[in-house]
């Protein structure tokens, strides 16, 4: 991930995020009472004006049903469903130019592998049903748009094709053929095999940093969550089950697939920094310096996190442990310079209050020749007083003891 940072060195459990599943699943809720009405209207020979649905109320996202799926059981995938699915994106103006177009690919639903729109409408179709899809820029690729030449963030393909059509921009609206071929529950991770679980995993890695490079930190951080809950270790361990039981992964497996959660949880600190999430990027980039102490990445990102709360001291502790880690990284050079800037001004500032209270301080700019020198005088004079006085007052407490104890001696 680079983030727009000058080197490799770039770019969990927060509930400072707005959850934006919850938002998603209540607009869906919302489109699947508006469409029972609707059909409820059709029982009774209300047949509707527009063959348009809107599926959210806003406009936003409208669907026209091609081909009707088939509704005898009257089930529809569900979030985390895997979804076998084909579509088509075109943009909706004259030219009609294809942006993407992808046959038989597997999704996972509610995860964002696809544009949001297709997320939405998949909740509402049955299985075989085709339909026509308009969608707003929010639902497609949002205020960022796409230019020739980035990338389109195929999920399942790591290095996957580059966009070459004519630029999308904020406004630019999208038409989609979507079918929904089948789908099936997503299995029990901890029933999948190391290899599994690594596919499913780096896939997720790579949709969050592609959401990520587009300024969606917080759909990034649902990716990588998302990624984490098949890397993380369950209970007693990560096995690779077989169906005798018998044999034990590999240790070469087991730390592939460390490697890749720790690679998730460093990519999730910048996303969760990026969105002002201290103290869960704090959190994840702590998981992966407990494994990796040296770890570069994780020690520059942890430094800017602590400088971002205002922990000057310990960012620049991290800011050279990163440094002794990658010493050629010119990242991690402007992160410790900055660090040490932060510091000499800490430092100054502290030398000039320090001054105030002792009544040394500097004279002002506009100060009379010989100010400081009349103020150094006096400052001398009082704290001689001060002396003095603390000199007659321990006297004073002297003579008022043996008075003290003299009348008790006569008294006895």
């Amino acid at each position: 991930m680079s983030g727009g940072e000058p080197t490799s060195i770039d770019k969990s459990e927060s509930s400072s995020f707005e959850d934006l599943a919850s938002a998603a699943a209540h607009e869906i809720e919302e489109a699947k009472l508006a469409e029972a009405a609707a059909a409820e209207k059709e029982k009774h020979g209300d047949k509707p004006v527009e063959e348009w649905q809107d599926v959210l109320g806003s406009g936003a996202l409208l669907k026209k049903i091609l081909k009707t799926g088939d509704e005898s059981e009257g089930s529809r995938p569900q979030r985390t469903d895997i979804c076998r699915i084909s579509y088509e994106l075109k943009l909706r103006d004259g030219t009609q130019d294809l942006v993407e177009k992808r046959d038989h690919v597997k999704i996972y639903l509610g995860d964002n592998e696809v544009l949001q729109a297709l997320d939405l409408a998949l909740t509402l179709m049955y299985k075989g049903e085709i339909c026509l899809l308009q969608i707003a820029p929010r639902f497609a690729y949002g205020e960022a748009g796409l230019k020739p030449g980035e990338s389109l963030g195929l999920v399942g393909e790591v290095n996957g094709p580059k966009y070459e059509g004519t630029p999308i921009d904020a406004d630019t609206w999208l038409e989609a053929r979507l079918e929904l071929h089948d789908w099936t529950e997503e299995p029990d991770h901890e029933t999948l095999p190391i290899a599994e679980r690594m596919e499913i995993g780096t896939r997720r890695r790579c949709r969050g940093n592609w959401w990520y490079g587009r300024g969606e930190a917080q759909l990034a951080v649902q990716l990588y969550r998302r990624a984490l809950d098949v890397l993380d270790e369950s209970e007693g361990g990560i096995t690779d089950p077989t169906p005798s039981g018998d044999m034990a992964p590999t240790s070469d497996s087991l730390h592939a697939l460390l490697e890749e959660r720790l690679r998730v949880y460093n990519n999730m600190a910048a996303a969760q920094l990026k969105a002002g999430a201290y103290d869960a990027a704090l959190q994840a980039v702590t998981r992966v310096l407990t494994c990796q102490p040296t770890n570069a990445k994780a020690l520059y990102r942890k430094s800017r996190i602590l400088s971002a709360v205002g922990r000057g001291g310990e960012a620049l502790e991290a800011a050279r442990a990163a440094a002794r880690a990658a010493p050629s990284d010119g990242a991690v050079r402007s992160e410790l310079a900055s660090c040490e800037r932060q510091r000499a001004r800490d430092r100054s500032l502290e030398r000039r209050l320090a001054r105030r209270m002792l009544g040394t301080g500097e004279p002002a700019p506009d100060s009379k020749p010989g100010t400081a020198k009349v103020r150094a005088v006096r400052g001398a004079r009082d704290r001689s007083m001060l002396m003095w006085g603390s000199l007659l007052l321990s006297l004073l407490v002297g003579v008022a003891s043996v008075l003290v104890y003299r009348y008790k001696m006569q008294s006895q």
